[in-house]
């Protein structure tokens, strides 16, 4: 089953951020993640201070990772931590899987901001 875990962080300013990156860089540098497929790292594109950190793991999931763990409780003095631990809805991970349009007319392919919601509820 694959699972995702994610750690967001407001930190308390520019340099706590840098910290936090720091750490992050670290770990990938020094961890073996056996299980995890992806170790990813977002920043806010309109606040520096702001990070979030994605751990996808191949496993059965449960409320936390071990490294989740250790990294909630190392950035605990750094800022405020949010976390959260989501499980793939496989069949809804590929476009193909899924027949949306069942009965209703076929709408042409749209990207996203083109009204594809939109079309999609009609």
């Amino acid at each position: 089953m694959v699972w995702l875990e994610t750690i967001n962080i407001r930190s308390a300013g520019i340099i706590e951020a840098r910290k936090v990156l720091g750490l992050c860089k670290r770990i990938v540098e020094a961890t073996k993640l056996d299980t995890a497929l992806r170790f990813k790292v977002y920043c806010n594109a309109m606040y520096a201070t702001d990070i979030s950190i994605h751990l996808q793991w191949k496993s059965e999931p449960g409320p936390s990772s071990v490294l989740g763990k250790e990294l909630i409780s190392a950035l605990r003095d750094i800022g405020l931590i949010s976390h959260a631990v989501w499980i793939e809805q496989e069949e809804l991970t590929s476009p193909h899987s899924l027949e949306i349009n069942q009965g209703r007319r076929p709408h042409t392919r749209r990207t996203l901001g083109t009204g594809l919601i939109a079309a999609l509820m009609e």
